[in-house]
């Protein structure tokens, strides 16, 4: 293998493909060389790169460990097992090992010989042959553990025991135990199927919300679908947006995923709000409701407006905290160093970030600049260094971030005393925009000259660019995934489940080299086996179940391994087929998945059926290369005829519909038809929309726009009150969850 090839390797970037004919494609080598300098690769000269491919090749071989290494219980009665890498001179001598917990306690130890335990593996250098060694433990319980390694300074000295040796070397690391399978909830062992609602939470609407779905809404959401026999509640990603809202309010490029979009916040739940009240007399909700009323009538969520509203209200708020709990250290301001102290450093670069960028109107806070916040506050014993009026504004964005935490936090207790099995589940986009607070906070995790996206599809003859910053697989390992275990730590709470967008990144992501389109780009392959294996640890830890998003393109190891690993897999009704020519019976569905009629990024099912998404994508200019209109058409009218071939199979086509008229428009009877025979699937979660519910046709989403259509924007067409108090309603919910417990 030449110094090259092993540079590709190490770097992950792949040689060739399956596209999505099944064809196998050849990457040329000009995409592959564009992206190893697009990573920051020099391959100017031979040279440059014997020394890159050395440092990822042999580099590891000449450290004993990596920063973190794993250890899966594939076997409950094979304890974990950690490997040290060693020079043969070391082999011959004594080495001791202790294993401590976050605790720091020790509960593993040991001393041996390295030459007398298994080798796992060797590497020849400079003609002395290394060895990878395996040390068993006695660790059976999944968790972090802080692993020690002591030796003698001098490989060369004779054979002695490290209590006689002159000088020691100690090498530590983290060793991750992890389960060989993510959350297995109880429920999954009594047979149940349970069923739910996907929304997308800013579309929600009430009598007094503030112009955007909010954690109240949400509340009152989980009441009515629990009372109504559901089980979960799927989430569109809650992650922080970008300071610019008006422009940049997709939940799938979002500044931090570490964080809440703090517009989620409702501010007459908020703690200080009857305390401002009772303070001074006012009423803020009253004080806005002229503009409340506007924002929310409107069908599209005007998310500028929304913050001009809601932060100088956050303002007024954080004022009366921080003059009546903070200055007199009550027991709020306990709670709220309780949660600095848990969110730690990541959370007061967020603050940093968002307070030298974030503006609204009628802003009170100090204007900062990152000059009055230097690098390295990571604490509230360091912030309060600085001049109050940096303190009081980097503590105003920690605040936010506490207070909707609060708010998520009641939503899924709320879910849990309702009754729900499952609860929340959160939904985790694959990237961050590159000039959002998660890239600003960790400058070497991300490739900011490269973009994550898609290679060529029928949708896209040219691929996909989604325009965000991918990270450095590399970094990952050198840093011991530490960015990686946070942002799974982060989403994993507050809920009963994770969905991971385009699961597919654990293994793989195809990236697109700046300057040029997604079809001269290529697959970068991650380090699954340990990406795996944390995400199964973090799942266990934090008692969260995990569905991954494994639509489109994917290579058979991988839907093995997460059905191995116990994910729940994701099918959407629109793309189920068998033999291309009819819908699949609900009872043919994967049993361990998450199934559901459509999502966010196809159409409505009315829009579906009346052709009006094909329209819209007509009139947008936006049908691949070689489709036009009207052959979508045709295709559309031969699916419509094998969806009311489906419904007569199952016996539940309606009376109206038995002369197989695909040319009338959908009207509730089909509708609800369609929803309710494919709640049958043996799927064991099932979720609809309730877009379908309400029959709406307008989109939330129109991949492949950004200004073309008001993505993300569009809300509900009814109140949550009106939806669940229609009888239509209440009869198609209560038939869905008939089908659900047969």
């Amino acid at each position: 293998m030449s110094d090259l090839d092993r540079l590709f390797y190490w770097r992950g970037i792949a040689s060739d493909y399956f596209n999505y004919r099944g064809e196998h494609v050849t990457v040329p080598i000009e995409n592959r060389l564009n992206l190893l300098e697009t990573m920051g690769q020099d391959i100017s000269n031979p040279q440059a790169i014997a020394e890159a491919a050395y440092e990822l090749d042999v580099g590891p071989w000449r450290h004993f460990l990596p920063p973190l290494q794993t250890s899966v219980l594939y076997d409950p009665s094979q304890p974990a097992s950690f490997y040290v890498n060693l020079h043969p001179a070391r082999l011959a001598k004594e080495l001791s090992w202790e294993l401590r917990d976050n605790n720091q306690k020790v509960i593993d130890k040991g001393a041996l010989l390295p030459k007398d335990v298994p080798e796992v593996g060797d590497y020849v250098y400079e003609n002395a042959r290394y060895s990878r060694r395996q040390i068993a433990t006695n660790v059976i319980e999944p968790g972090y553990y802080t692993l020690t390694l002591s030796m003698s300074s001098s490989p060369d000295d004779p054979a002695v025991k490290l209590s006689d040796a002159e000088e020691l070397t100690e090498i530590e690391a983290c060793l991750a135990v992890a389960p060989s399978a993510v959350h297995q909830p109880s429920w999954l062992e009594t047979g149940e199927k349970l069923w739910g609602f996907i929304v997308q939470l800013y579309t929600l609407r009430s009598a007094n919300d503030w112009g955007i779905g909010d954690f109240s809404d949400l509340k009152a959401l989980i009441t009515h679908a629990a009372d109504a026999g559901a089980d979960l509640i799927g989430l569109n990603p809650l992650h922080a947006l970008l300071p610019d809202v008006g422009t940049n309010n997709s939940p799938y490029s979002p500044s931090d995923r570490r964080f809440i979009n703090t517009l989620y916040i409702d501010p007459s739940a908020v703690h200080e709000f009857t305390g401002v009240e009772g303070a001074t007399g006012r009423n803020l909700y009253a004080e806005n409701a002229s503009l409340l009323s506007a924002l929310r009538d409107a069908d599209f969520v005007d998310y500028a407006n929304v913050k001009n509203i809601k932060y100088p209200v956050f303002e007024v708020l954080f004022n009366h905290f921080y003059e009546a709990s903070y200055a007199n250290k009550d027991s709020r301001y306990t709670e709220f160093c309780g949660f600095l102290e848990k969110a730690g450093e990541p959370l007061f670069q967020f603050a940093r970030f968002e307070s030298t960028r974030n503006r609204w109107q009628n802003s009170s806070l100090a204007d900062l600049v990152e000059s009055d916040i230097p690098d390295g506050i990571e604490s509230l014993d360091r912030l309060i260094t600085l001049p109050e009026r940096t303190q009081k504004t980097v503590l105003f964005h920690c605040y936010l971030q506490w207070v909707a935490h609060v708010q998520l936090e009641a939503c899924q207790i709320q879910a849990i005393n309702c009754g729900m099995k499952v609860g929340l589940v959160r939904d985790l986009a694959v990237g961050a925009e590159g000039g959002g607070a998660e890239v600003f906070s960790q400058p070497g995790q991300f490739c900011t000259r490269a973009s994550v996206g898609a290679p060529p599809d029928p949708l896209a003859e040219q691929g996909q660019n989604w325009g965000l910053p991918p990270m450095d697989p590399a970094f990952l390992r050198e840093t011991g995934y530490a960015h990686f275990i946070q942002i799974l730590r982060e989403n994993m709470s507050l809920c009963g489940a994770l969905r991971i967008d385009h699961a597919m990144s654990l293994m793989r992501l195809w990236w697109c080299p700046p300057g040029t389109t997604a079809d001269h780009g290529a697959y970068v392959y991650y380090p699954f086996e340990d990406m795996l294996a944390l995400l199964c640890l973090e799942s266990h830890l934090n008692q969260c179940a995990i569905v991954g998003e494994d639509l489109g393109v994917v290579p058979p190891e991988f839907r093995e391994a997460i059905t191995r690993a116990g994910i729940f897999t994701n099918r959407v009704f629109y793309f189920e087929k068998e033999n291309y020519s009819y819908f699949k019976p609900p009872g043919n569905y994967d049993v361990h998945a998450l199934a559901m009629v459509n999502n966010h990024d196809v159409p409505t099912l009315t829009s579906w059926w009346n052709g009006n998404d094909l329209v819209l994508r007509d009139k947008l200019g936006i049908f691949e290369e070689g489709v036009d209109y009207e052959t979508m058409v045709e295709q559309r009218r031969l699916e419509k005829q094998q969806v009311l071939d489906f419904l007569l199979k199952q016996g539940e086509l309606p009376p109206q519909w038995l002369d197989l008229n695909i040319e009338r428009e959908a009207e509730p009877t089909l509708i609800s038809a369609i929803l309710a025979t494919v709640s049958r699937v043996a799927s064991r979660l099932y979720v609809i929309q309730l877009e379908d519910v309400l029959l709406m046709d307008a989109p939330v989403n129109v991949p492949g726009t950004f200004k073309e259509y008001p993505n993300w924007q569009r809300k509900l067409s009814q109140a949550l009150d009106t939806i669940f108090n229609q009888p239509q309603t209440q009869v198609l919910l209560a038939r869905v969850h008939s089908e659900r417990n047969r």
